[in-house]
C-alpha cells in the first residue's frame, strides 16, 4: 500500500500517480522553480502578502521553546545554538565522530562488523535538543520544520547524493499511519529529494507487518522485531538493479531497521546504499531514551 505524506494529500497523491509511468519518476520542481516558470508575478505577490498576513496573525513559533521567531526555520536563535551538528572527522560508513588521530576512514566497529549499507550521514547528534525537535515533528505535527531539516540533512549528506539516486523513506505500516496521519520519514525524504534533485520513490519499499514499538528492546530483540517486516514492491525489483539508493529516516539508533531494509535492497542487486537521517546516536545514554520516539 502506498501511503501519501498525510491524509489531506490522499486525493492529490492518487491523481498524481495516475498520470505517471510506473517506473522511476522525478519529483516536481521545488516551489521556487515553479514560481519562476508559471505563476504570474501578481499572484506571487498575493501569495507572499497572504503568508505575511498569516505570520502577523499567527506568528511562527519555535518548535522547541514555543517562543515567537522571525523566520520560518522552525527554531529560534537560542534553540538553534543547542543543536549539535555532526562534522568531520566522521567514520565514512557509520557517520559517527572519530578521533583525528585515526588514519582509517572507517572506525574499528566498521572493520570488525561492517554494516549492510555503504555510508551514513546525520545532521545532528541524537541528544536532548535533537530528540525534542524530532518529537515535535512526529507528535506535534510540526511539519513546518521539514524544509529546514532537509536542508541540514543535505548539508551533511549532499556530497554523497547524486541526481540519479533513488531516495526511499523508511515505510510506515498503514495502521501506524492512520494513527499518526503522516509518515515523518516520507516528508523528510521528499523534501531532501526536492533539495538535492534526486528521485523520490516512496512506493518502492513497503512495510508488510505492523511491528510493535521497540521501546526498551535490546539490539537482538530489535533485529528480531523487524525481521521480514519489509518487502520490495514486486514491479520495482528489476528496476532497482544497479541503482544507487538513499534510505531516509528521522533517527538512527541500533540500526536494526536500516540493516533489514539494506538486506532487502541488496537482494535486488542495488549498487550502493546510503542512509540520511536527522540525528544519530553517539552516546549510549541517549540510545536508552530512544523509546520515546516510537
Amino acid at each position: 500500500m502506498v501511503l501519501p505524506l498525510c491524509l489531506g494529500d490522499m486525493v492529490k497523491e492518487r491523481r498524481f500517480r495516475n498520470t505517471q509511468a510506473p517506473e522511476i519518476r522525478k519529483q516536481p520542481p521545488p516551489p521556487a522553480a515553479v514560481a519562476r516558470r508559471g505563476v504570474p508575478p501578481l499572484l506571487r505577490g498575493l501569495g507572499a502578502g497572504l503568508q505575511a498576513t498569516v505570520d502577523w496573525v499567527l506568528p511562527p513559533r519555535c518548535a522547541l521553546c514555543s517562543g515567537m521567531i522571525g523566520g520560518r526555520d522552525g527554531l529560534c536563535g537560542d534553540c538553534f545554538t543547542r543543536m549539535h551538528f555532526l562534522a568531520d572527522p566522521l567514520c565514512e560508513r557509520f557517520g559517527r565522530p572519530t578521533s583525528v588521530q585515526e588514519t582509517s576512514p572507517t572506525c574499528a566497529p566498521c572493520l570488525t562488523a561492517p554494516p549492510g549499507y555503504d555510508w551514513l550521514r546525520a545532521a545532528f547528534a541524537y541528544d536532548d535538543a535533537s530528540r525534542a525537535l524530532i518529537l515535535a515533528l512526529k507528535y506535534r505535527d510540526r511539519l513546518d520544520v521539514v524544509p529546514s531539516l532537509a536542508r541540514w540533512m543535505a548539508g551533511a549528506a549532499g556530497a554523497q547524493i547524486e541526481r540519479d539516486d533513488v531516495i526511499i523513506p523508511v515505510p510506515l505500516h498503514w495502521r501506524r499511519y492512520l494513527a499518526r496521519r503522516f509518515n515523518q520519514s516520507a516528508a523528510l525524504a521528499k523534501a531532501l529529494a526536492d533539495y538535492t534533485g534526486a528521485v523520490y520513490a516512496p512506493e518502492w519499499v513497503q512495510r508488510t507487518r505492523n511491528t510493535p514499538p521497540m521501546k526498551a528492546m535490546n539490539r537482538q530483540q530489535r533485529e528480531a522485531n523487524v525481521r521480514g517486516a519489509f518487502a520490495i514492491a514486486e514491479q520495482q525489483r528489476g528496476a532497482l538493479r544497479g541503482k544507487r539508493v538513499v534510505l531516509v529516516d528521522d533517527v538512527y539508533t541500533s540500526g536494526a531497521t536500516i540493516e533489514e531494509l539494506s538486506a532487502e535492497l541488496r537482494a535486488c542487486e542495488v549498487s550502493r546504499i546510503g542512509v540520511a537521517v536527522v540525528a544519530r546516536v553517539v552516546n549510549h545514554t541517549h540510545f536508552l531514551q530512544e523509546f520515546e520516539l516510537e
